[in-house]
């Protein structure tokens, strides 16, 4: 509750009040004790709720309107496969092969990849919001004109990522490989790259914001004088 205004200035706080905690990182998925298991086989339209799949599920290679909340799926196999309309709200995903999956426009919150294979995922024009990554390979994965708040990518191989006009709100990509990675005209606020490797990033400039530690200062500096066109010679003789 804030009281106020006074009359030697703005609104005051009463006495005793304490503001809320800065948010850091993804709120986790709110997931229940006991998770029923999962039916045989994905069919479009259905609705999972706290339910537990496995390897043994059944996937087509197109799913339609498949909305999935509070379930954990451990060890899918859904290479390749095209999802159109997904929605995932407070899941986890362990040990999945999403390699090749095509998730444009999905809508994830409160949802968890954990040592997943995510090499060539396409996540183009998704809603990520409190989205953590960890421990995995996405090389090649394309985040194009994706939008994420509160996305954390940790320990996982991000070669060749596309992250063309990429809008991104409190990101964090730690310890990543960010090599061949392409960041053209993304659009960064509050977002940390620490650990990570920059050095030759494609469209540095578009990191403008980001967070970096010091030992990442000269590799940045690279990537960014190749941007400007500036070119490092020997002064000329006179």
């Amino acid at each position: 509750m804030i009281v106020g205004p006074t009359p030697y200035g703005p609104p005051v706080a009463p006495r005793g009040s304490r503001s809320r905690p800065t948010k850091r990182r993804p709120e986790a998925p709110d997931l229940p004790d006991d998770l029923a298991p999962a039916p045989a086989a994905v069919e479009g339209g259905e609705l999972w709720d706290c339910v537990e799949a496995g390897a043994e599920v059944g996937v087509p290679e197109r799913v339609a309107d498949l909305r999935i909340q509070e379930s954990r799926w451990v060890g899918g196999g859904l290479a390749g496969v095209r999802f159109t309309g997904l929605e995932c709200r407070d899941v986890e995903f362990v040990h999945c092969d999403l390699s090749g999956a095509r998730l444009e426009e999905a809508v994830l919150t409160r949802v968890v990849f954990t040592d997943c294979r995510l090499t060539g995922t396409a996540f183009d024009g998704a809603q990520l919001t409190d989205v953590r990554i960890a421990d995995s390979t996405g090389d090649l994965a394309g985040f194009r004109m994706a939008r994420a708040r509160f996305l954390l990518v940790e320990n996982t191989s991000l070669r060749g990522a596309d992250f063309y006009e990429f809008d991104g709100e409190h990101c964090a990509l730690i310890g990543c490989d960010l090599g061949e990675a392409n960041f053209d005209s993304a659009r960064l606020r509050e977002t940390d790259l620490h650990g990570s490797s920059v050095d030759d990033v494609r469209g540095a400039l578009s990191l403008r914001g980001a967070r970096i530690s010091p030992d990442q200062i000269v590799p940045l500096a690279t990537g960014l004088l190749d941007a400007l066109g500036i070119e490092v010679t020997e002064r000329p003789s006179s």
